[in-house]
């Protein structure tokens, strides 16, 4: 175990302070002590832990600086190809109308609908994003982007007799997979903190 997977057992900075360490390692130890039904192996780690971070402690920690985060419309830019954009979007928002136009079942229409809006969001997103944004600037845009496409998508869809009001959390499953993909350490794909 390092100093780094200590501080993460135990829930605190690896810069902590002793009296830190000593505090959360109490705090953990109600939790997991044997005497209170708790595992004695995750007990041990916590008390490795604890020693570890109390042992050395380095003498000047590193400071790590970055550039002051750039603002949404900082990062904002005139897409690459504007026409494909807005015309790509009128067939996405279109595509809504399959549902009441073709022989394609309804839950066919709502995935493709759905798809197709998260798809352009995407893309759209890419098209007007500099390469100096952020995840957060990402996950934005992506928002921004899709929610006027699926807003028309169920306009359209009631204006052909076929309304995707009752479907409207599926509309967004796609919309929430691709965030997901975006930001790994929310703790969807591994765990926050490492």
């Amino acid at each position: 175990m390092n100093r780094d997977e200590a501080a993460f057992l135990l829930g605190i900075p690896v810069t902590a302070d002793p009296e830190t360490v000593r505090h959360a390692w109490r705090m953990w130890a109600r939790i997991a002590h044997p005497d209170v039904d708790g595992d004695p192996a995750h007990f041990a780690e916590l008390d490795e832990a604890r020693r570890l971070l109390l042992q050395t402690r380095p003498a000047v920690s590193p400071v790590i600086t970055s550039a002051p985060r750039k603002s949404f419309w900082q990062v904002v830019g005139m897409p690459a190809h504007p026409f494909a954009l807005v015309l790509s979007g009128i067939v996405t928002i279109l595509l809504a109308a399959l549902a009441g136009l073709s022989p394609l079942s309804y839950a066919v229409a709502v995935a493709t609908s759905s798809l197709a809006a998260a798809m352009w969001a995407v893309w759209a997103a890419s098209e007007i994003l500099s390469k100096s944004a952020d995840r957060g600037h990402r996950i934005a845009a992506l928002a921004l982007l899709w929610l006027p496409i699926a807003v028309m998508q169920v306009l359209v869809s009631v204006l052909f007799g076929t309304s995707f009001v009752p479907v409207l959390p599926l509309l967004a499953l796609p919309l929430v997979a691709v965030v997901a993909l975006i930001n790994p350490g929310a703790g969807l794909w591994r765990p926050v903190g490492r």
